[in-house]
């Protein structure tokens, strides 16, 4: 024992900082990137709940009336572009063709699904995928999330919003075309959940790099990541599937969605509609709001959004900081960048309906800042004199969530109603028994359709 204090202070001894400088960094990483504690209920317990959300996720998605009709009505590239091809092209062909100057890998893979099934099945099988995989992510976000909110309810209400999303409600609902969104969000969760499954996991970060163009912002993410130890393979995994990715759009070009010029005003202008504005209320009521009650609306949701976000800046933990900022700047750079690389002059806010086209823009940025509202909501609690805040902050987030199944259960509100997949169907074969090489097929929005060879058709 008496050699103890000759030890202490042996300044030899005393020269580990130099050691332990990767351990400071790796204990910096640690508070980042922290680890989610065990689940309270019994794991039957756990796996019951599990199945349920999944099951109610997936009915909500298909039932709702814009759900159903997505079971009859194909939805534009689902059918027109990855649907065609892997009828009239082989799947190893496919999955290496980058379309619109990126690969689309699992939109690819049910497409293949759908060409050996019976056609008649098509957009039940495109239907039933989507909503799949986006219950899957919220499932995802709701297990990974547990070690950045610790409020339950706040926590449920955070992953729900993956499907329960108000500006998810109509373009990108129910077909795998425009997936890459919610499963760039997942990814983000995948690489921020340190005790992951890894096999699953590992395949869907690949998957999800390899199907969403935007993967990259993600980077340093993973980066952070590889700085742990033992749990390396999901960031590695995804880093391989981005090079991948990079290396294909790297060899094709995008041809522009058109030649009409942008103002930086109106890109932030339409931006701060589409993100703030319609996610609290869903892109039909800016419709409604805006050309009443110009910039009132906005200035609003700015408020609501920024309560929150300003608590977890100013009382969260550092993991929490760090998700905030990261979360607002990535949705500012990828509202940003999907309207300046895809401009057309009807994006801009004095066009009518104009956060009703291209609603897909809205779902990616719209769900990062729910989540860094997510992690204020999450802070207020531990301050006595927030009760009001919390309290308030629950409102709205039950406000959220109303407003959005409203949106998603209105009769008519998004609802496919042209020409149905069982009629083009049959009027296809009409065409072949006539003589015709081709059958055409009628797929939704109006103006997209596919000529199938009459020998595809058995004709």
């Amino acid at each position: 024992m008496g050699k103890s204090p000759v030890v202490d202070e042996n300044p030899v001894v005393r020269q580990e900082p130099v050691v332990a400088g990767g351990s400071r960094w790796r204990a910096l990483v640690d508070r980042a990137l922290p680890e989610a504690p065990p689940s309270r209920l019994p794991r039957r317990r756990l796996v019951s709940a599990y199945v349920g959300a999944f099951l109610a996720a997936m009915a909500f998605q298909l039932l709702i009336p814009a759900g159903r009709s997505r079971l009859d009505h194909l939805w534009a590239e689902d059918g027109g572009r990855f649907l065609y091809d892997a009828i009239t092209q082989p799947l190893t062909t496919n999955l290496i063709t980058p379309y619109a100057g990126y690969l689309h890998t699992i939109p690819r893979l049910v497409a293949e699904l759908a060409s050996v099934l019976p056609l008649g099945w098509a957009p039940v099988v495109f239907a039933v995928s989507a909503a799949m995989v986006r219950t899957l992510v919220a499932l995802l976000v709701f297990a990974a999330s547990g070690a950045h909110l610790r409020s339950m309810p706040v926590r449920l209400a955070h992953a729900s919003l993956v499907v329960l999303l108000p500006v998810g409600n109509t373009e990108p609902l129910d077909n795998v075309t425009n997936l890459h969104w919610f499963l760039l969000y997942g990814a983000l969760w995948a690489l921020l959940w340190r005790s992951a499954p890894r096999v699953p996991v590992v395949i869907f970060v690949v998957l999800a790099a390899l199907t969403s163009s935007l993967a990259f912002v993600l980077v340093p993410v993973a980066l952070v990541r590889l700085a742990l130890p033992r749990v390396r393979a999901v960031p590695v995994a995804f880093l391989v599937g981005l090079a991948l990715h990079g290396l294909a759009m790297a060899r094709t070009q995008r041809a522009p969605y058109s030649d009409d010029r942008f103002e930086p005003l109106q890109v932030v202008l339409a931006a701060l509609l589409r993100v703030p504005l319609a996610g609290f209320t869903g892109s039909e009521q800016v419709q409604r709001f805006y050309p009443a009650f110009g910039h009132v609306p906005l200035l609003v949701a700015l408020l609501l959004a920024g309560v929150p976000i300003l608590a977890a800046l100013r009382w969260g933990n550092l993991s929490g900081r760090l998700l905030v900022v990261f979360s607002v700047g990535c949705a500012a750079v990828v509202i940003t960048a999907s309207l300046a690389c895809n401009w057309i002059n009807v994006l801009a806010v004095q066009f009518p309906g104009v956060v009703m086209r291209a609603q897909r823009y809205s779902v990616l940025p719209c769900l990062l800042l729910f989540t860094a509202m997510a992690v204020g909501l999450d802070v207020l609690p531990r301050r006595r004199w927030a009760r009001s805040a919390v309290w308030a902050g629950r409102i709205v987030i039950a406000a959220i969530l109303l407003v959005s199944i409203v949106q998603h259960v209105r009769v008519g509100g998004g609802v496919l109603t042209g020409v149905s997949w069982d009629q083009t169907v049959v009027q296809a074969h009409e065409q072949c028994a006539a003589g015709e090489p081709y059958g055409r097929f009628i797929l939704e929005p109006a103006g997209w359709l596919i000529d199938v060879p009459c020998g595809y058709l058995g004709e």
